[in-house]
C-alpha cells in the first residue's frame, strides 16, 4: 500500500496487484473505489450495513437507493438467495448482467480482477458505480479517488482499456424479463 501525495485527497492508494490489502479494506469495513467488471465502483461489504449507508452518503444519493452485490458463482448467489429461480439463475449466467432478485441487484464477476478480491475477502461486494448521484461515473481511478476524498477509505490501481457503461440490470416479474437498464464494460490491466 503507498498514499500518493499528489491527490490531496486523504485516500490510500493500493496498487492493482494487492488483493490482500484490498480484501482487507473490504473485512475490516472500509469503503473502497475499485474497477468491477463494467465501470469503477464504489463500495465494500455488503453485508454491513454501515457500509452501505456510508456509500450512500458518499454518492449524495437517495437514503432508499439499492445498491448491487457483486458474488464469485452461483454457488455463492445460492448461499444468499436461496429462493432464486431457475429463469433468474439463467440470466445470470450473462456477462455483465445484473439480476435483481429478492429486491437486492446481483450480478456474478466469473473474471478478472473483481472476481479475484471476491475471493479473496470472502464476502459479497456491495458496488455502485464511482459518481455522486446523477453524475457521469468516473473514468479513471485518480478521478475517483478525487470525487471520493475523505468519503473512500482506499482506492485501487488501474487503467481503463475502453469506455465502460454499466451492466445490464434485469428483472422477473410473474414470469416476464424486464429490461431495467442497458449494458457495457471495462477492462482493467
Amino acid at each position: 500500500m503507498a498514499k500518493h501525495n499528489d491527490l490531496k485527497s486523504a485516500v490510500i492508494v493500493i496498487r492493482h496487484n494487492d488483493l490482500n490489502s484490498a480484501a482487507a479494506v473490504i473485512q475490516n469495513g472500509g469503503v473502497l473505489i475499485y474497477p468491477t467488471d463494467t465501470v469503477w465502483g464504489i463500495g465494500g461489504n455488503a453485508l454491513d450495513k454501515k457500509v452501505h449507508d456510508r456509500v450512500i452518503k458518499a454518492k449524495n444519493s437517495p437514503k432508499d437507493t439499492k445498491l448491487i452485490w457483486l458474488l464469485p458463482s452461483m454457488n455463492a448467489v445460492k448461499k444468499y438467495f436461496p429462493n432464486i429461480t431457475v429463469q433468474e439463475k439463467k440470466l445470470l449466467d450473462r456477462k455483465r448482467t445484473t439480476i435483481v432478485v429478492g429486491g437486492i441487484g446481483v450480478r456474478i464477476v466469473k473474471t478478472g480482477w473483481v472476481n479475484k478480491l471476491l475471493s479473496a475477502c470472502g464476502v459479497p461486494l456491495l458496488s455502485t458505480s464511482a459518481n455522486l448521484h446523477g453524475q457521469k461515473t468516473a473514468e479513471s481511478w485518480r478521478r475517483a479517488a478525487a470525487v471520493f476524498a475523505r468519503k473512500a477509505d482506499a482506492v485501487i490501481t488501474g487503467r481503463k482499456i475502453y469506455n465502460g457503461t454499466a451492466s445490464a440490470v434485469l428483472a422477473v416479474e410473474n414470469g416476464e424479463v424486464k429490461i431495467l437498464r442497458g449494458s457495457g464494460g471495462i477492462q482493467i490491466r
